[in-house]
């Protein structure tokens, strides 16, 4: 293998461009370059092998099962709550959300960002938890006016 120092050209995977193309070398360690330059879209990035190149690396060999058992894979959440889609009942009065308002359990609230929600816990004279499509959020309230 040739020695490989900074400012040759050589292949490797562009993560921007996402494919194949040259690169010049920036940094090498031990003779393998690690930072390399795009010469197409100018990004800098850690060096990775072309996606074309047949010789496998190291990463490739651990990612086929070859060399090490399989990982256990981490338990999902499963919290039925957050797949219900909200949405308040027919008649309810549904209030704007204000730092400054004070909200009590049960009540509905329209968030500018979150969406419609209904108050599931009040947390503390200045904090409540709304429960929105797929989140619950702690929001303040009953702040004075400044």
């Amino acid at each position: 293998m040739a020695l490989l120092k900074a400012g040759i050209e050589i292949d490797a995977y562009c993560t921007r461009c996402r494919m194949d193309l040259t690169h010049r070398i920036i940094a090498v360690v031990g003779n393998k370059p690690v930072k390399v330059e795009c010469r197409t879209c100018y990004g800098t990035h850690n060096y990775r092998a072309p996606k074309s190149s047949a010789v496998p690396t190291d990463k490739t060999a651990k990612a086929t099962g070859a060399s090490s058992a399989p990982r256990a894979s981490k338990p999902k959440k499963s919290d039925p709550e957050e797949h219900i889609t909200i949405a308040p009942p027919p008649g309810a009065r549904i209030h704007s959300y204000r730092m400054t308002e004070k909200f009590a359990k049960d009540q509905w609230v329209t968030h500018k960002v979150f969406g419609t929600g209904v108050v599931t816990t009040v947390l503390s004279d200045d904090k409540i938890e709304v429960h929105f499509d797929g989140a619950s959020r702690v929001l303040v309230h009953n702040r004075p006016e400044e």
